[in-house]
């Protein structure tokens, strides 16, 4: 670690102090220190993987726009990409190229690429009379697009080569929206680092934090009909798009790549570098969360977490009628919550939940509960298992809402007409709550203590 970035991460420490505390910033530094091992090795094994030989030479019933709104770019970072599209398997794409920087770099770099034969991409650029801000440069390109779908990549990043034959694959498949894993690429050392390994589709983890971001392609007409992407969110404006989009698409339509297909670089002015580069988009992907519920007349305070563009909803002055619920919590239980029930039974103003998990600890503050999940050999694991609840595990998504497989027998509300479906088994239980249309949902927030 070079002196520079020594001093970024003190710097960063600094600041989560600030805001958190010092007892919240020690655990925060310990967990850096685990990630930064962790970082080391994910880039040693990337360097190790052979380039990917999958190839897509059948032109598909659809064509892809790339959208790429620019806006004073490094030029080199700039052609990396356009050197990783030329690389791309599938070839049935065009790119759209918004440029609202100040000067003639850009079209000079995108001129270089348009006259060479060999680089067989197509380009339709065009420069912007006024830099209109990420929203307004990106509807323009979408103006542009000839695509019957839309692929969104930031004007320094770059992909894998088969990131597109990957995505159409899955529209091929009916997925009207389509997202990929990530990682974040540091140019001064030449490393990938923090590799993003995402779920599919999880409606309360996307109320928690964008989770999806990068390499995010979604069908134009639905684009379209959400109204675009809006400027008073700028810096979240995809986080308020998808959590629009996701009020009118069905979820099976909403398809994940579980592949490293997209590297968002980190610089000093990117949120990847620099989390507080850009504070208005984090106050922006809360308003967006609060906007969501506003549009559902949900009564749900949002409030932003210990974590930077991390969101935690606050159902507790809902006011839920007791009708709508049963409450099942342990006599052996201290709950650490205050009105725990009025945090969990405020969830049942949603109409598609159906159950809510709180977190369980033991007596030294290990986690015994906080979501399960079934493995590949069909064994039931405890998600997050034996963490300091004090530490917010990988991509903080131990403290973060989200649907899980089952929860915990010992601390949850079910809704009252699914009364019959509840068991001591918390997999059937949860399974058969699934199978009726509805969610099951943890809250790390709601703590219990054994």
């Amino acid at each position: 670690m070079d002196i520079d970035r020594i001093r970024t991460s003190i710097k960063k420490i600094g600041k989560y102090a600030e805001r958190n505390g010092w007892e919240k910033a020690a655990f925060r530094l310990l967990e850096g220190v685990k990630e930064a091992v962790d970082n080391r090795v994910y880039s040693e094994e990337i360097s190790m993987v052979p380039a990917s030989v999958h190839l897509s030479e059948e032109e598909s019933y659809f064509r892809l726009s790339l959208i790429i709104p620019v806006c004073d770019p490094d030029i080199d970072d700039f052609a990396h990409l356009l050197d990783s599209l030329i690389q791309q398997t599938f070839s049935g794409f065009e790119v759209v190229i918004a440029d609202g920087s100040s000067g003639t770099e850009i079209e000079d770099v995108v001129r270089t690429y348009d006259e060479d034969p060999g680089a067989g991409i197509d380009i339709k650029y065009f420069k912007l009379s006024e830099n209109l801000g990420i929203s307004g440069n990106t509807n323009e390109a979408v103006k542009k697009a000839s695509g019957d779908y839309l692929t969104f990549i930031d004007h320094d990043d770059f992909l894998e080569a088969d990131a597109l034959s990957e995505t159409v694959k899955k529209i091929k498949e009916g997925a009207l929206i389509v997202y990929t894993d990530e990682d974040k690429y540091d140019g001064r050392s030449d490393r990938f680092l923090s590799p993003n390994r995402k779920p599919d589709f999880n409606l309360d983890l996307l109320l928690s934090n964008n989770y999806i971001c990068h390499m995010l392609t979604v069908k134009r007409d639905l684009i379209e009909k959400a109204g675009g992407f809006r400027s008073e969110y700028d810096g979240a404006q995809d986080h308020d798009l998808l959590l629009r989009l996701s009020e009118t698409v069905p979820r099976e339509k909403i398809s994940h790549i579980p592949k490293i297909l997209y590297h968002w670089r980190i610089t000093d002015n990117s949120t990847s570098g620099n989390p507080d580069s850009k504070l208005y988009a984090y106050e922006n992907g809360k308003k967006a969360v609060q906007d969501y519920f506003a549009r559902r007349g949900i009564n749900a305070e949002v409030r932003e977490t210990a974590h930077r563009g991390f969101y935690h909803p606050d159902y507790r002055d809902a006011g839920t009628d007791k009708d709508e619920y049963i409450l099942f919590t342990d006599n052996k239980l201290l709950p650490l919550t205050p009105e725990y029930e009025k945090c969990l039974a405020g969830y049942f103003q949603r109409s598609e939940v159906g159950i809510v998990g709180a977190r369980i600890i033991g007596k030294t503050g290990r986690t015994v509960s906080n979501g399960y999940r079934m493995d590949q050999d069909g064994r039931r694991v405890p998600e997050y298992g034996r963490i300091d609840y004090r530490f917010s595990g990988y991509m903080h998504r131990a403290s973060m809402t989200r649907e899980t497989e089952a929860v915990s027998v010992h601390a949850f509300a079910i809704r009252k007409s699914l009364k019959d479906l509840i068991s001591r088994d918390a997999f059937e239980m949860c399974r058969k709550v699934r199978e009726q249309g509805y969610l099951v949902i943890v809250d790390p927030s709601i703590l219990f203590r054994i």
